[in-house]
């Protein structure tokens, strides 16, 4: 139950289930519910999960005047001279030993990331070797997995490995980079003029699997109190054996979905002598998460399988009698890792692999039904599951970037993006069709049409993406040929050009002159893995050779590596990029949009975006959320910044022979899929 509080405040009343038992037998309670949220909420957490950034009435007090040694050390850096809260041993040993070994283990697993993902023998021609090659040889692996993350520029005309700081390695003869080198081309690609550099950015954006700082000695994420805060979070209170309240300073219509947090067992990772409620204790020493930590990799919970273990690519889990749905019907559960799409409806088909997610397109759709004796998706061989991703396809442009003077919200900036907008637009349907064939649509709005808030084609004021000109008339008519269409398109987006300052030369149609702080070249970032392999890549190249015609040049720079794209437009080296967001349970815009918003790469800066953003965050009312979104998307369109493009199918792909396919969970959603209903699968 939910209780909106008459000082604004809202208190969330939690009762729970009292059957649920851990895969040990146990059962839990509202203790092992608490003692969850504190360790998601100490101050030295830096796992996924985001409660503690939630208002929680008390959880600013809690979290106050404690940080791990790790960013202490940090924000001091290695010249600091107080040694108030760690020795001056600690300091050195941290510099000298704890970060650099830390570092190194970072770069072996982006190293391990590139060789599970990406080893083959044309990536692996970019060193000068092969795939068997580098295999065989750790200081290759090295080599391969600097040239793929971008930290290494390759074999050089001396047919020497140069990395980006200038070193070089004599490979043919034996000299290799080493994860130490490898760390100190990272720590200086992250330096600023002075030579301080910025640990925390280079982690969230390098990180392959797990963050740097998981990589260090336990004794650097211990807590340390620099001032006095609070012991308990005041608004999480237990009210009996099953029940909680939580109480929230403010309405805020994301945190019901903080709740869903996964409950874990206090007697198994943390120490039930710790946990007294009333002297608030919570089954571990605030700001000591190791001997959590240390039972990452054995878990336990009340799931429908229990981990036995991880080898050689594979999770073996094992039915768990003690769920609350029953004990699954088939007893064992393997997780394989595949690194090739190819091999997962291969693996079906050799027996393998009994159910995989191949991503949709229309060359796997034929793959499929090759297989099939029918030549259907579904057949005696491969059963087929479709669904909408819960995410879509756009292309970004950068306001901060592509803009005319020094003004990103001027009506010249808008209008330079939104003659890119009108052009990129025109060209989706064949690009997509092209690709991904029935089972994907165009998007016209910045958000998935899996959500409750997007815009339907029924509703009042639903358009078309950049289907209007500069003085807001239809670009197109009904009775409009695709190729009428594509030239209405470039006379629209003429007309932005002129409208952002452009000199067009009338008679024919051509742009010879940009404004200042604008450009008649711009670069267009794409992840096709350098053949153009993508559903956005026809529609850049129509785009590129229609803007040609009217003076305006569009490169495109197609990454073999997906993660030099990434850090282009993270790091706003992109004039435009393409890319697809994975939308969460909630269309709250906040981390997109919003002027503060941490991956805002649009760089849009607009208050009345932000009060909308807000003002959607603090009501929970469905259809009011809807109509600010709404008017939200609307103003994000006229800034230019983003072209929505696709929404693609995902599927889940079964083998027939060995699957039961009566007992696999039907109309499978983006949020309810196979694994929601996974201990009715039987095996035939």
């Amino acid at each position: 139950m939910i209780t909106e509080n008459e000082d604004g405040t809202v208190t969330y009343a939690v009762t729970m289930r009292d059957d649920i038992q851990f895969s040990d037998g146990t059962y839990a309670d509202i203790d092992d519910v608490i003692f969850t949220m504190y360790v998601y909420l100490d101050p030295t957490y830096d796992g996924s999960t985001t409660m503690y950034s939630t208002p929680i009435e008390g959880l600013e007090e809690y979290r106050t005047g404690m940080d791990s040694l790790y960013n202490l050390l940090i924000a001091a850096g290695e010249d600091n001279t107080d040694f108030t809260y760690w020795t001056e041993e600690q300091q050195t040993a941290f510099w000298s030993e704890g970060l650099p070994a830390a570092g190194a283990a970072f770069a072996q697993s982006i190293v391990d990331y590139c060789l599970t993902n990406y080893l083959d023998d044309d990536y692996a021609s970019y060193i000068g070797s092969t795939a068997e090659e580098i295999s065989a040889e750790e200081g290759l692996q090295v080599a391969f997995g600097m040239v793929m993350w971008g930290f290494a520029n390759g074999i050089n005309d001396d047919g020497l490995f140069e990395d980006v700081l200038g070193n070089t390695y004599d490979m043919a003869n034996g000299e290799y980079p080493t994860t130490a080198d490898y760390w100190a081309n990272m720590v200086a690609s992250y330096a600023d003029e002075n030579g301080v550099t910025d640990y925390v950015t280079m982690s969230d954006t390098e990180a392959a699997s797990s963050g740097l700082f998981t990589y260090l000695d336990s004794d650097y994420t211990v807590g340390i109190s620099t001032e006095n805060s609070a012991d308990y979070v005041s608004g999480i209170v237990r009210t009996g054996d099953y029940s909680m309240e939580i109480t929230t300073s403010e309405l805020d219509a994301t945190f019901i979905y903080q709740l869903g947090i996964q409950i874990v067992p206090m007697a198994y990772y943390g120490d039930e002598s710790l946990y007294d409620y009333d002297n608030h204790s919570f089954g571990f020493t605030k700001g000591d998460l190791s001997g959590i930590k240390e039972k990452t990799t054995s878990p336990m919970g009340a799931g429908p399988y229990i981990f036995n273990e991880y080898s050689n690519g594979v999770v073996y889990m094992e039915a768990n009698p003690y769920y609350y749905k029953g004990e699954p019907a088939t007893k064992y559960l393997n997780f394989i890792e595949i690194t090739s799409e190819d091999d997962k409806v291969s693996g079906i088909t050799t027996g393998t692999v009994d159910i995989a997610d191949p991503s949709y397109s229309a060359e796997r759709a034929d793959e499929i039904s090759g297989n099939n004796e029918n030549g259907e998706l579904t057949g005696e061989t491969i059963t087929t599951y479709l669904y909408d991703f819960r995410g879509y396809g756009y292309i970004g442009i950068s306001a901060n970037r592509v803009k005319v003077g020094d003004d990103a919200a001027s009506d010249e900036s808008k209008a330079l993006r939104k003659a890119f907008g009108t052009i990129f637009a025109v060209y989706r349907d064949e690009s997509v069709d092209s690709y991904y064939g029935e089972t994907a649509s165009i998007v016209n709005y910045p958000i998935s049409n899996t959500s409750w808030a997007a815009p339907q084609v029924t509703d009042d004021g639903y358009q078309v993406a950049y289907s209007v000109d500069v003085d807001g008339n239809a670009i197109y008519t009904d009775d409009m040929s695709v190729e009428d269409k594509y030239a209405a398109a470039l006379d629209a987006a003429l007309g932005y050009f002129e409208a952002a300052g452009y000199t067009v030369y009338v008679e024919d149609g051509v742009i010879t002159a940009a404004p200042e702080g604008a450009s008649l070249t711009y670069t267009v970032h794409i992840g096709a893995s350098g053949s153009g392999d993508h559903p956005s890549f026809l529609l850049l190249s129509n785009a590129s050779e229609a803007l040609a015609t009217i003076g305006i040049t569009l490169d495109i720079n197609d990454h073999a590596n997906a993660s030099e794209l990434y850090a282009a437009y993270q790091s706003d080296e992109a004039d435009m990029w393409v890319a697809a967001w994975q939308a969460g349970t909630d269309p709250d815009m906040y981390q997109l949009y919003h002027s503060e918003g941490s991956t805002n790469y649009y760089m849009i800066a607009d208050d009345e975006l932000d009060e909308l953003i807000m003002a959607a965050r603090q009501t929970t009312d469905q259809t009011f959320r809807k109509s600010l979104y709404k008017s939200a998307m609307e103003i994000i369109m006229d800034w230019g910044v983003e072209i929505p493009v696709y929404q693609r199918s995902e599927m889940f792909v079964v083998s027939t022979e060995r699957v039961n396919t009566e007992t696999v969970t039907t109309d499978m959603t983006p949020y309810w899929s196979w694994m929601s209903e996974v201990e009715t699968i039987e095996m035939n």
